[in-house]
């Protein structure tokens, strides 16, 4: 249930791997993860909401509740469309899904943290092609030996144990190299305790970008 939902919100982080293709990284990524958890979170919230007054939430099929909601209430064109939509919508998640990989491998490889092999690039195609077909096919391999439930206990297993890794690995730098408040830390401070109205001069647009360093 609950890791079922957790596993919803993946693929936020797959920005974060995009750092060396953007233009601003400081600026962009953080904007681009929080945008991307508001809309996901909207999507999510207005899809339960919708089928939840369409239909009483404990007769509805838990492996498919769209589709079945539809075909209930008598639109079965729009079932089918639904139906249709969703395999397209596997397809999207999939590729979501690959388009880290071979950029963390060939991160690892680059770093000598893995075979320094990953880290090549194709004279042609001008992308770490031996990291992409690694990944492709490992995932590959790994959807044709498990069922679903297993796989989805998995990865939910497995992303919630690397978030925490990661939380914990931020607590540890943090007092490894302490640095003294900059501006930005000073400004978000201010803002949690309530001195900032006193303290601060600009309007709230200003506080906001000198925040997320916009």
């Amino acid at each position: 249930g609950a890791a079922k939902c957790f596993y919803g919100f993946v693929g936020f982080d797959c920005v974060a791997t995009t750092g060396e293709e953007a233009k601003n990284p400081k600026r962009d990524i953080p904007i681009s993860i929080i945008v991307s958890l508001i809309i996901i979170f909207l999507a999510y919230f207005g899809g339960a909401t919708v089928i939840t007054l369409m239909w009483p939430y404990y007769l509805q099929d838990a492996d498919a509740p769209l589709p079945y909601v539809f075909g209930e209430v008598g639109l079965s064109l729009v079932k089918w469309i639904v139906s249709l939509g969703a395999v397209f919508a596997l397809c999207t998640n999939m590729l979501g899904c690959l388009f880290p990989i071979p950029r963390i491998l060939y991160a690892m490889g680059n770093d000598k943290l893995l075979f320094h092999s990953l880290a090549k690039i194709n004279p042609k195609t001008h992308t770490p092609l031996l990291a992409i077909l690694l990944g492709g096919g490992f995932s590959g391999i790994m959807a044709a030996m498990f069922n679903l439930d297993q796989l989805i206990d998995m990865m939910s297993i497995g992303t919630l144990l690397a978030y925490t890794i990661v939380a914990v690995c931020v607590l540890v730098l943090r007092y490894q190299n302490p640095k003294p408040p900059t501006h930005q830390a000073s400004t978000v401070a201010m803002l949690i305790n309530g001195s900032a109205q006193p303290q601060l001069k600009g309007t709230t647009a200003t506080s906001f970008k000198d925040i997320f360093n916009l």
